[in-house]
């Protein structure tokens, strides 16, 4: 029999389908109509319980980094659909390297050597060619400074330095971001120097650079970001250079003007861009090394920022990272307290009120920070470096473990198969890293009707405790044997998650799916989902009448030609899948019973 899918997929924006493919229906932040309010958190690929958050759990990925200030990056570098990590290793006392790590897809990860430079430092990821795949952006020293690793898609990467000494003679590269900054297409790139304390900008022409230098003599420079902080649509640059903060304000076309976005800091150090006010355009936060700040410059339109200063009780917080902890809708801050040997996290309560929280894990000398989803579970973790010039404390991710929400309920809009169908089964998948356990369930509730105006009542609930298909007659189900006496156009569903034993567990959907027999009965079910368009196709029983200008010909599935005509054609046809063709283009599938 031959099956046809509709699936819930949370990553993708619309339907798609026809006769001998898969119908998809997607997007679940655009196609639910109705939920309990705050009870559901949407993540890319996944559902979820809203929860708040209440720890964190501590895994090892490498036990042998160590260094000084880098902060780590967390991108699918292999588009295999989970995070890795890319990790520069800047030991005085082992061999320099810049790793990155695969990602199995539940927080289990290999390391692999993409090359070994000279005292390597900040990194990023990022499509430099367009190609669709990612490639790495490297600042190392104390020569060829500045280095580009072009992935061939198949992760093996090929060295380009782009600039073997970024601010002569005596200074090192330091921060590195990649953004369009000149407003034509490309990827362009930043670079920022300790010693000579400079910023740079480098114009792609490929396959060479042009070097644009932004300013000079700021002292120490160890982070950049480019944004759009202006709302001009422009990228600007944000830097974080020592006892100053400069914002770039981009014309469009790479040319800048400068603005002193503060001149009180002791030692700006580490930077993250975000909105943390909720206001829809960019803020910043910041860690002053020296003064143990945590700063949030907070963006008032028109290039105006406001100064808060939302803990000034560090000892030497180094590394700044933003993300969704919870996830509530807001941004909350981490922050790596170096020499105190801590980790704080800041909860934000949506109007810039945070509350730190310092969880209870080992003390080490945490510098580097990053945030994201490691295990699939769809809540972001922390990744976090440790260590000193002559010790490796490692590298560790920790999952973020929430109070989730009892329960929740979701329900569908109305997806409208466009012909009748026989509703089959409903398959359910849970998220392969999250296994199941007593009190995780997600139950599902089905309606249908025939015309979209009478609904049959609620049908369930159909129980999952993990992933599973069940058909949706169930002689214990009161009301699903009109599954088996009517076919249906139109349907809906509604999910229900619960977590009834543990708070900090919650069922993880990724994909809902209804399946159908696409033949219907006779006098129903005849003319498929795509095709050229326009004419007039019918369908009585097994009688087929076409009426269209120009030539048709009607094309069963193994190619043959079984009717023909100009301007219309009457035939009768054996079961199975035809062609209509109207002057050579596709008009209609049409499928006899």
């Amino acid at each position: 029999m031959l099956i046809f899918i509709i699936s819930q997929v949370v990553s993708q924006t619309d339907w798609s389908g026809g006769p001998g493919t898969c119908g998809t229906v997607t997007s679940w932040g655009n196609t639910f109509c109705s939920a309990t309010s705050q009870m559901f958190y949407l993540f890319p690929g996944k559902l979820r319980l809203k929860g708040v958050f209440r720890t964190i759990d501590e895994f090892l990925v490498d036990g042998s980094l160590g260094g000084y200030d880098n902060n780590p990056d967390i991108v699918d570098l292999d588009l295999d659909g989970d995070k890795d990590l890319l990790a520069a290793n800047e030991p005085s006392y082992l061999t320099d390297a810049l790793y990155w790590y695969e990602n199995s897809g539940c927080g289990n990860f290999a390391r692999h050597t993409i090359d070994n430079p000279t005292s390597p430092d900040e990194v990023v990821a990022f499509d430099y060619q367009g190609d669709g795949d990612l490639d790495v952006l490297l600042s190392s020293y104390p020569s060829e400074d500045f280095l580009l690793y072009e992935n061939d898609g198949s992760m093996n990467f090929t060295r380009t330095v782009v600039d073997a000494d970024v601010y002569p003679p005596t200074t090192q590269s330091q921060g590195v971001a990649a953004g369009d900054l000149d407003g034509d297409g490309d990827y362009d790139l930043v670079a920022t120097t300790i010693g000579g304390g400079s910023i740079h900008w480098y114009e792609q022409q490929y396959p060479s650079w042009v070097k644009h230098t932004l300013m000079t003599g700021q002292g120490d420079s160890y982070d950049v970001e480019v944004a759009d902080f202006d709302g001009d649509g422009d990228l600007d640059i944000v830097q974080a250079a020592e006892d100053r903060v400069y914002l770039f304000e981009n014309d469009g076309s790479g040319n800048f003007t400068s603005h002193v976005l503060d001149n009180t800091t002791d030692f700006a150090f580490n930077l993250t861009v975000g909105d943390f006010d909720g206001d829809g355009d960019n803020d910043v936060a910041l860690s002053d090394l020296n003064a143990g700040e945590v700063i949030v410059y907070r963006n008032d339109g028109g290039l105006s920022f406001t100064r808060t200063v939302i803990d000034n009780s560090l000892t030497n917080p180094y590394g700044v990272e933003k993300g969704d902890l919870e996830p509530d809708g807001d941004l909350d801050i981490i922050v790596a307290d170096k020499f105190a040997q801590r980790v704080h996290i800041y909860i934000n309560d949506g109007s810039m009120s945070f509350t730190r929280i310092t969880p209870p894990i080992p003390s080490r000398h945490y510098f580097g920070v990053g945030i994201g989803d490691l295990n699939g579970d769809a809540s972001p973790d922390i990744l976090v470096r440790a260590g000193l010039p002559y010790s490796a404390e490692g590298l560790w991710w920790y999952k973020t473990v929430l109070q989730y929400y009892p329960s929740a309920t979701l329900t569908s809009s109305v997806f409208d198969a466009g012909v009748y169908r026989r509703w089959l089964q409903v398959q359910v998948t849970f998220s392969s890293c999250n296994p199941p356990a007593p009190g995780k369930e997600i139950h599902v509730y089905v309606r249908a009707s025939r015309y979209g105006i009478a609904w049959t009542p609620w049908i369930g609930p159909y129980v999952f405790t993990g992933s599973g298909a069940q058909n949706l007659y169930q002689p214990s189900i009161s009301g699903s044997d009109t599954f088996t006496e009517q076919n249906f156009r139109y349907i809906q569903y509604r999910l229900e998650l619960y977590s009834s034993t543990d708070s900090t567990l919650s069922p993880i959907l990724d994909e809902i799916a209804f399946t159908y027999d696409p033949l219907g009965d006779d006098g129903e079910l005849s003319v498929g989902e795509y095709g050229h368009g326009g004419g007039y196709v019918s369908v009585n029983g097994k009688n087929l009448r076409v009426r269209t200008e120009g030539s048709i010909l009607v094309v069963s599935a193994d190619g043959r030609v079984v009717a023909k005509g100009d301007e219309e054609v009457n035939a009768r046809l054996k079961q199975g899948i035809y062609g209509v063709f109207a002057n050579g283009k596709l008009l209609r599938k049409v499928i006899i019973r």
